[in-house]
């Protein structure tokens, strides 16, 4: 049976996650859930208030700030690094709080930013949901006007007014704050060319990491968010769900990570080296100073929070433990040394 894209559907079992998020002991997992409530409380504050957001968009102001597009697999560490990077850099971001306005974000931040401050580095997510009203956001809300509601495929045929239109937020966004901008969003991974088409001043910040760590994550992710090891999850995911080989669900996630890593170079084959940063999550976690360093290198626009780098950040533990079955791990690499690139990393995660 050949596999099949997971359906749009992108939970199979919400009331099934809900209970699982409540026993994960995870403090980003509670704050989640109670994101959730505000955001439907905070509705007809939203649709008030989407009146002045059109009328701010349209007055079409442009500051030249560079909007950091942070990207990569799911489960290759572009959470962390976003939290970082929000932390450690002078640049705005979707914050959760910014998410309880997905009609009228840059009005609502702007009147209620105050309560999102950030007083202390914070990296506790649970896959890729952040505590703390100041926790940065992947704003599906609002990349959802131009790329559709899937979480797991964006829209790639949009109209050249939706991508004026997309321009022009960012233009706005950028102009009222007063500083670049930086968002994480895997999604963007497979619309990469179209969003740096849309927004001249982007820049793309990719993250890689051993793909057989990924699997393993993506693996675990599918049992803690949809209860299933058969269900897919995430970016490209697939699933063969009537297939008898119980190992199935190895080859789905892998061939989903090559998918993913095959159309990522293809997309930034058609995007200027000069607008891409690439960093790994195992040299980014062993030494995030350099990381950031060599980001604000090579987007010079941008500066660095010297104070807080040096009184705060540190190297992060590096997850390389292989918690798989043997079964599961011998199937991972084999699967995975079939694709250009992949031996050595297989190799080295199997030491």
């Amino acid at each position: 049976m050949k596999s099949r894209i997971a359906p749009s559907a992108n939970f199979k079992n919400p009331f099934g996650l809900l209970f699982r998020m409540l026993t994960s002991g995870k403090r980003a997992a509670y704050a989640a859930l109670a994101h959730e409530a505000i955001r439907i409380a905070s509705r007809p504050l939203d649709a008030l208030l989407a009146g002045r957001e059109a009328r701010t968009i349209s007055a079409n102001k442009s500051s030249g700030q560079p909007v950091l597009l942070l990207v990569g697999a799911p489960r290759s560490g572009t959470t962390l690094a976003y939290q970082v990077l929000s932390r450690y850099l002078d640049v705005s971001y979707f914050s959760n709080l910014t998410s309880f306005f997905p009609r009228s974000p840059i009005s609502g931040s702007q009147m209620f930013g105050w309560l999102a401050r950030q007083h202390r580095a914070d990296f506790d997510n649970f896959y890729g949901q952040t505590a703390g009203l100041s926790g940065p956001n992947d704003g599906f809300a609002i990349w959802n006007q131009w790329l559709g509601d899937d979480r797991f495929a964006p829209r790639t045929d949009l109209s050249s007014d939706e991508l004026r239109s997309m321009c022009q937020f960012f233009d706005t966004w950028t102009a009222t704050f007063g500083k670049p901008f930086l968002n994480k969003n895997n999604r963007n991974t497979s619309c990469l060319d179209q969003l740096c088409l849309a927004i001249p001043n982007a820049r793309c910040i990719v993250i890689r990491r051993n793909p057989v760590l990924v699997a393993q994550s993506l693996i675990k992710a599918r049992e803690q968010v949809q209860g299933d090891k058969n269900v897919g999850w995430g970016l490209k995911a697939h699933e063969n769900a009537a297939s008898e080989d119980r190992l199935a669900y190895v080859d789905d996630v892998c061939d989903q990570i090559v998918q993913i890593e095959q159309e990522l170079d293809e997309q930034l084959s058609r995007i200027p080296s000069d607008r891409v940063v690439e960093v790994t999550y195992e040299g980014f976690c062993e030494n995030p100073i350099a990381a950031l360093r060599e980001i604000v290198s090579q987007i010079p626009q941008v500066r660095l929070r010297e104070d807080l780098i040096e009184a705060e950040l540190k190297p992060f533990r590096v997850s390389s433990v292989i918690s798989l079955t043997s079964d599961e791990h011998r199937r991972v690499l084999r699967r995975l040394e079939h694709y250009s690139g992949a031996r050595e990393s297989c190799r080295t995660a199997s030491n």
